[in-house]
């Protein structure tokens, strides 16, 4: 929606670039707003910008299906069949369905610190919608580590992993089934961070050897938080336990390792890692999704399952020819070759002056962003 410059409110998340006398953005789109970004947008006098309307058409119906639901004598009713019963409504686009979605796990996940169970019916009905929608666009996903700030980060990160982990989950071919499996797994793979000392998670410097080992609890704080609910699979369970796990035996809790993890852990902890080194954290600015795809090929090979590795190169490398991109130094140009070994790395056609150049030649520069 169109508003005065004058009107807009830090949180606000911008839906198109801003420019000035230049030919580059003052302040990009998918940027949610701060006070800094404010003042630069009165600097230059930018009377209006276009932001989000968080609030249209999101009327939410989980409630309604929620009554409806425990209305019937069958309380056993698999995620599917809530699915496929919420009322259909107005459609969100995405970046609003995804921003009413952590809104909602962050009142769910300040229930659980006030010492409330985790109510499974209440978190699919939550989540479901974010998961299916999310999942099936790679863009959209591309994108996730635009909307987090530092503040709500771990809300957005644990959407983001559920959301991730489906895309990845429908790339390795699982089962519809377990595809919802693994992104409630994702989502509540963090859900144990709900019992760690609440002043660790706003910490906004490095955390010490004994604080670090007492954030390393969450997994099975979570575990346990989960495993008394009749519902909940074995998959999730494990998930949970094990994404911080890795094949070479490095991780924790447990250090198990290769075949001995479940295939559920073992996607969640690549779109776990990814979706950390993406996004703005308290201690250290995000990171570009395709400079961190090379980083987990390179710095982090053995640690990762490869098969879900290349899952995810192959999903979030959606890239082709004539494709429009803004690299990390604020270039805008178009993709005119792509080498199948690298792609992630291409060759752009500058828009400003026409030249051309080899990002396998340059490692300083990264695809920050797909245009078109």
């Amino acid at each position: 929606m169109r508003i005065k410059t004058s009107q807009a409110k830090t949180g606000q998340m911008l839906v198109q670039d801003v420019f000035s006398m230049t030919n580059q953005p003052i302040v990009n789109k998918n940027t949610r707003l701060n006070n800094e970004h404010l003042r630069v947008l009165t600097r230059f006098q930018i009377n209006e910008i276009d932001v989000l309307n968080e609030s249209a058409s999101g009327v939410n119906t989980t409630r309604q299906v929620k009554d409806s639901l425990n209305n019937r004598s069958d309380a056993r009713i698999s995620e599917e069949q809530i699915h496929t019963q919420t009322p259909e409504k107005e459609e969100l686009s995405f970046p609003a369905l995804y921003m009413q979605t952590v809104k909602r796990y962050k009142q769910l996940f300040t229930n659980w610190q006030s010492g409330s169970p985790v109510d499974m019916l209440e978190v699919r009905q939550s989540v479901l919608p974010v998961l299916e929608k999310g999942s099936s666009v790679p863009k959209e996903i591309l994108l996730l580590h635009h909307y987090a700030t530092s503040a709500d980060y771990m809300y957005h990160h644990s959407i983001a992993v559920g959301i991730l982990s489906t895309f990845l989950a429908k790339k390795l071919n699982f089962s519809s089934g377990d595809c919802i499996q693994i992104g409630l797994a994702g989502v509540l793979s963090d859900c144990g961070m709900a019992k760690v000392q609440p002043t660790l998670l706003k910490k906004s410097g490095s955390l010490t050897t004994a604080e670090f080992d007492e954030v390393k609890k969450h997994t099975i704080q979570g575990y346990n938080m989960l495993k008394k609910i009749p519902s909940i699979k074995e998959g999730v369970l494990l998930g949970v336990l094990q994404h911080h796990e890795r094949t070479d035996g490095s991780g924790y809790p447990l250090k198990v390792k290769g075949n001995k993890l479940h295939p559920f852990s073992k996607v969640l902890a690549v779109a776990d890692v990814y979706l950390a080194m993406t996004a703005e954290r308290p201690y250290r600015s995000k990171q570009s999704p395709f400079k961190v795809l090379e980083m987990m090929m390179k710095d982090q090979f053995g640690k990762f399952d490869h098969q879900v590795m290349q899952a995810m190169i192959a999903g979030l490398s959606t890239l082709s020819v004539g494709s429009r991109v803004r690299l990390t130094n604020y270039d805008i140009g178009e993709i005119v070759f792509i080498e199948e070994s690298q792609p992630t790395r291409p060759m752009i056609k500058l828009e400003t002056n026409g030249d051309i150049i080899a990002l396998k030649n340059r490692n300083d520069i990264f695809i920050e962003e797909l245009l078109s």
